[in-house]
């Protein structure tokens, strides 16, 4: 189960976890040895799902612009259940049903851990 900021997500068509390396800066020497100035492992989130009701779209929509960190509850591969506090960096939408009330289709949304 997912969760935002308490709020429980319908289960997702597709769900992944990227761990990956963060460094701060970043150089080669002259011998071509890379050189960082501190590195740290971050999870990338990436959340999609094929349709989601329009009251939840809105939901979560209007608590992604309301918020800037995010308390996110999510399966993690590494260590079972993580709960994280993490950056909305991307999310997308595209209309499904058009005229009328629209009903929203290939809805994704990508978190990173602060």
């Amino acid at each position: 189960m997912i969760t935002i900021e308490q709020m429980c997500l319908p289960a997702p068509h597709a769900f992944s976890v990227e761990i990956v390396q963060r460094a701060g800066t970043e150089k080669y020497n002259t011998l071509g040895q890379r050189i960082m100035d501190g590195q740290k492992e971050k999870r990338l989130l990436n959340i999609s799902w094929v349709r989601l009701e329009r009251n939840v779209m809105a939901r979560l929509f209007t608590l992604l612009d309301e918020k800037t960190l995010l308390s996110v509850t999510f399966p993690d591969p590494a260590d079972g259940e993580k709960t994280l506090l993490c950056y909305a960096v991307g999310r997308s939408a595209r209309v499904w049903q058009f005229p009328g009330e629209a009903a929203w289709a290939d809805v994704q949304l990508k978190l990173e851990e602060q």
